[in-house]
């Protein structure tokens, strides 16, 4: 089995990267080449501003390139638990947002013809168990009427129709959505930015970030970078770097695995329209078919993505709900991390120390963390922003933070008992 990532091993050929060494001047330095470092440069110099990126290991290492490939709209609260916080206007306004991060991603792949496997097939949510069919009867109506969605409830033929799966009962289908290969995302966004003037220097590891004389040094292992301002666009692997994010983002590991090719007509015939799945449970399952035909199905697990029984579990839940692929070998396993906030909801901000961030994307940061990297540099160059939501969550500590490891297993302890006796 191979334990580097599916996107890896079928990624683009890529430029090769040198790691930065000497003195070097920007406007921006920003750390972290995932989709927010790479948009936030990219944005910035579509704006007139120097950026240059520093990255600890390669373009797309983390989260950006490790995800399942889904760019899917809302957040991870429903926008029925949205609306009830902030009334049905802002939720109103915040929809639209997540559209319209779906549709930059869109239209950059489209505007760079980045090659990324990009299809317009839409999701599905779906659960196994009866106490969800009148939740998602509601959100059905309610995303309809309220939102002007076209999603649709699948029970029974219409569920069938959409899934050959003998496990889930119940379903949500929204069909604007989209699903693409991350890392090659990644990679076309990357050379974009560099296209438009933006430095991208890889095995490049911040190690410091100093003020002085109204500019801030971020000081690496071979040089450094004195720019007038900084971003931190790191999200799950946020470090003591940047004290006040690495207290307030807890990383909680995700797991994915691909069968081998599986056949045009048994993949076909698994989601016949080639629609993103993920479930209803807390210890959330998502699931898609890959552009070469495999199977690719994910979960959460605790902190650390090494653990043999979660790949192990991970299988055998997706036999459970494909037994036709009982049969079927798995060919790559691979993990990362994602950040995760108090809130459970984006934001960007400037921390204390000024340092700008953006994090707290909960798995939905293919469409999200490009779009936060363009309100990054809509703050730093003084532009209006369409919303100032995400500006307007506090950046809270979590309590024990010191004690990540400790809080995520606790987390994923409970969840997994809930899902199971409920």
């Amino acid at each position: 089995m191979n334990t580097m990532s599916l996107w890896e091993a079928t990624a683009n050929t890529g430029n090769a990267r040198p790691s930065l060494e000497g003195e070097h001047h920007a406007d921006v330095v920003i750390i972290g080449a995932g989709f927010t470092g790479l948009s936030a440069a990219y944005h910035l110099q579509k704006k007139g501003l120097s950026s240059i990126v520093v990255e600890q290991n390669t373009v797309g290492w983390g989260a950006s390139g490790r995800n399942g490939g889904m760019i899917l709209p809302g957040y991870k609260p429903t926008m029925g638990e949205l609306t009830k916080k902030y009334g049905l206007e802002e939720a109103k306004q915040l929809n639209q947002i997540a559209l319209d991060g779906m549709e930059l991603v869109k239209d950059i792949i489209e505007q760079h013809k980045i090659e990324c496997s990009l299809d317009h097939g839409g999701y599905l949510l779906l659960s196994e168990k009866k106490r969800f069919k009148s939740m998602l009867i509601e959100e059905t109506e309610m995303l309809n009427r309220q939102f002007g969605s076209n999603t649709k409830y699948l029970e029974g033929y219409e569920l069938k129709q959409e899934i050959d799966s003998p496990y889930f009962s119940y379903g949500l289908m929204d069909p604007h959505s989209y699903s693409f290969h991350p890392l090659n995302y990644a990679l076309g966004l990357a050379d974009a930015a560099e296209l438009s003037g933006a430095k991208i220097y890889e095995n490049t590891k911040a190690c410091d970030i100093q003020r002085a004389s109204g500019n801030v040094t971020v000081s690496t292992e071979k040089g450094k970078v004195i720019a007038k301002e900084v971003i931190a666009a790191t999200d799950g692997y946020s470090s003591s770097l940047t004290k006040q994010l690495d207290r307030a983002v807890i990383p909680v590991a995700s797991y994915l695995v691909a069968t081998e090719r599986l056949g045009k007509d048994l993949a076909e015939s698994l989601i016949p329209n080639n629609r993103m799945v993920f479930d209803t449970s807390n210890v959330i399952n998502y699931f898609r078919r890959s552009p070469d035909g495999r199977m690719v199905y994910g979960g959460s697990g605790m902190r650390h993505t090494g653990h043999e029984k979660y790949y192990r579990e991970l299988q055998q839940k997706m036999v459970t709900v494909f037994p036709q692929l009982s049969d079927h070998k798995i060919e790559y396993k691979w993990g990362g991390l994602i950040g995760v906030t108090m809130d459970m909801f984006p934001m960007i901000g400037k921390m204390e120390d000024g340092v700008y961030f953006a994090t707290g994307y909960c798995g939905h940061g293919a469409s999200f963390a490009t779009l936060l990297g363009q309100m990054l540099s809509q703050w730093i160059t003084g532009e209006e922003r369409v919303s100032r939501r995400f500006e307007s969550i506090p950046l809270r500590s979590f309590p024990f933070s010191s004690q990540k490891s400790m809080l995520i297993n606790l987390a994923n302890c409970y969840y997994r008992v809930v899902d199971a006796i409920t």
